[in-house]
């Protein structure tokens, strides 16, 4: 079967009439890709096929818990030396003493800078950083970056709707795309940003 814009709006629609299969579908879908969910999730809601706290409480609530489960497979490398030698943490306990008073920042800032996010997951698992506290901030941060985009796209897109579905579904896209980058550049500006960005590179001697 060709794939066609027509082809994913239809799904898109038939979802939209199965309020639980979708919520499941968005959730799911971050483990995939977060960005590319939370673009879609803000399409629908523009093109009034779902509400927004609908689709934010589904995003997010992917978002956080794939976030959880990094940290899991992170606190499981410290027990397995084959994990170990497979996860980005060489530099995780020097990671640790530069954390102390900075850890609540640092995840936050990492939600908004992708490349970041699976080192620094990883090592706050690995070095068995307080699960709560973790839980918490990243579920925090999911729900303030999801609700950003969902409610800043849907309602360009809103906006343009006049000038044609597609134009709307376009100029979507490129507000979501265009607040990635700019989220990025802003988090990369930061006094966080450069030692977020590499902090963990390569696997060898986590011990």
């Amino acid at each position: 079967m060709t794939i066609t814009p027509d082809t994913l709006l239809a799904l898109a629609e038939e979802l939209a009439n199965q309020p639980l299969l979708l919520a499941c579908v968005l959730a799911l879908a971050t483990l995939v890709t977060e960005d590319g969910t939370l673009i879609a999730g803000s399409l629908m809601v523009g093109a009034g096929m779902a509400t927004a706290p609908f689709v934010i409480a589904a995003v997010a609530f992917g978002i956080a818990a794939g976030d959880v489960g990094l940290y899991g497979i992170g606190a499981a490398a410290q027990k397995s030396r084959w994990l170990r030698k497979r996860l980005p943490l060489r530099k995780a306990r020097e990671f640790r003493r530069w954390l102390e008073g900075r850890s609540t920042p640092v995840l936050f800032a990492s939600r908004f800078l992708p490349g970041t996010r699976l080192p620094t997951y990883l090592t706050f698992g690995f070095l068995r950083m307080p699960l709560l506290h973790f839980t918490l901030v990243m579920s925090v941060a999911a729900m303030v970056w999801v609700t950003l985009m969902v409610f800043f796209v849907s309602e360009v897109q809103k906006a343009v709707a006049h000038l044609g579905g597609w134009a709307g579904i376009t100029a979507g896209i490129l507000v979501a795309v265009g607040l990635i980058m700019l989220s990025h550049r802003l988090v990369r500006k930061s006094r966080y940003g450069d030692r977020l960005e590499g902090p963990q590179s390569g696997a060898e001697n986590a011990n």
